[in-house]
């Protein structure tokens, strides 16, 4: 497959012609055999105007890289996707770039790739970016692998056992990854920046998903200190470790770097998150069960360090008792509040202080040291504290 620009369309099977280049790229995938093949797209741009369909299990998009580019037209303005597949398994989309040319739209729902259904497919070293909507969307799709794209945004919709890892989401006008419904998911080892809601949001019963090492920067683009680097709701058990969170430099940032709403047993752990938001508390749990180590098989420890900026930084609420002895860690770092006089290393809200275990560490104290009133501040309106301390 050749474009009207491909420096070499030499024996190229089809040449498209700058226009409604879908129409060759679909003839072409629909006169593969029945059991599947392979599409390659030469270097050159391919303008679209509506979906590429893969129409068929065992199939193969496959371009020649960042000069392979799939662009939607100027003034498409409707609802499309630039590769969309229904119920179809076993699909390659790799080494593409895909631009959705949203400086030249107006209106429409326009995503870069739409996985409807299906399972076992892969999407593999694609550049997708500039869509009016997100840049790839996994819905009812189980089993795929997306990893080692630069994507404008990734939603997974009541799509299961998914990995999405080793990619770049930055930019996106809405969330970085959104898993709604979706359950059994890795979300590991990605970078998400610059998103104008979430970094990463986990909702509807979005349950056992792990997220883990990923960097979460300078989110909530859309309105300053609204939204947050890692976001649960009504989600459970969820295992959220490893991932290092930052506000960002510019001069919109997120609001905390982990909020959990709503949910159930939801294991947060080793999160760096020193400047992880604007707010005071970079870490905020409300009115959830949420396990810092609920097997006491090891220390969970998220590191939310005190700066010299806010009389306390950490913020941790358990408003029900835990159904065992629970071990929370705070590992602490560069405190430095020589101009502040109540500078608590972590302040703990709950109805109870029984089975608790507390260990705390302040590192590397600075000069200023003076404004460290207290390692540990119970909630003012806890009676009494029965819980252990270390």
């Amino acid at each position: 497959m050749a474009a009207s620009n491909s420096i070499d369309d030499e024996n190229a099977d089809y040449v498209c012609d700058g226009t409604d280049d879908q129409v060759q790229i679909n003839l072409a995938i629909n006169n593969l055999p029945a059991i599947g093949g392979s599409i390659y797209l030469r270097e050159g741009t391919y303008v679209v105007s509506d979906n590429i369909i893969i129409s068929k299990s065992n199939v193969a998009l496959v371009g020649a890289g960042a000069s392979t580019v799939i662009k939607i037209k100027d003034s498409k303005n409707a609802d499309m996707s630039v590769i969309y597949a229904s119920d179809n398994d076993n699909l390659l989309v790799q080494n593409l770039r895909i631009n959705g040319n949203a400086v030249n739209q107006t209106s429409g729902t326009m995503r870069g790739i739409h996985l409807y259904g299906g399972k076992n497919s892969k999407i593999v070293d694609c550049w997708v970016e500039n869509l009016r909507d997100y840049g790839i969307y996994l819905q009812s799709s189980n089993n795929n692998t997306v990893t080692g794209n630069t994507i404008q945004g990734n939603s997974l919709d009541n799509s299961n056992n998914n990995t999405i890892t080793s990619n770049t989401f930055q930019g996106n006008g809405q969330h970085g990854i959104y898993l709604t419904a979706s359950s059994n998911n890795t979300v590991a080892g990605n970078t998400i920046q610059g998103n104008d809601n979430h970094g990463i949001y986990l909702s509807s019963s979005s349950d056992n998903n792990t997220v883990s090492i990923n960097m979460v920067v300078g989110n909530s683009q859309a309105t300053d200190n609204t939204d947050n680097g890692i976001q649960v709701d009504n989600s459970n058990y969820n295992n959220i470790q490893g991932n290092t969170v930052r506000k960002g430099t510019g001069s919109k940032q997120q609001n905390t770097g982990i909020t959990i709403l709503l949910g159930t047993n939801n294991f947060v752990a080793n999160n760096d998150l020193y400047q992880a938001g604007a707010a005071a508390a970079k870490f905020s749990d409300a009115e959830t069960e949420t396990i810092f180590d609920y097997s006491q098989s090891g220390l969970a420890e998220n590191v939310v360090p005190i700066d010299s900026i806010s009389s306390w930084e950490n913020i941790i609420t358990f408003p029900i008792p835990f159904p065992s002895v629970p071990r929370v860690t705070a590992n602490l770092a560069n405190f430095d509040n020589a101009a502040v006089t109540n500078a608590y290393v972590v302040q703990i809200h709950t109805i109870t202080t029984d089975n608790f275990t507390i260990v705390t560490n302040v590192l590397y104290p600075a000069s200023g040291t003076a404004g460290h009133t207290a390692d540990i501040v119970w909630y003012a309106t806890v009676a009494s504290q029965s819980g252990g301390r270390e």
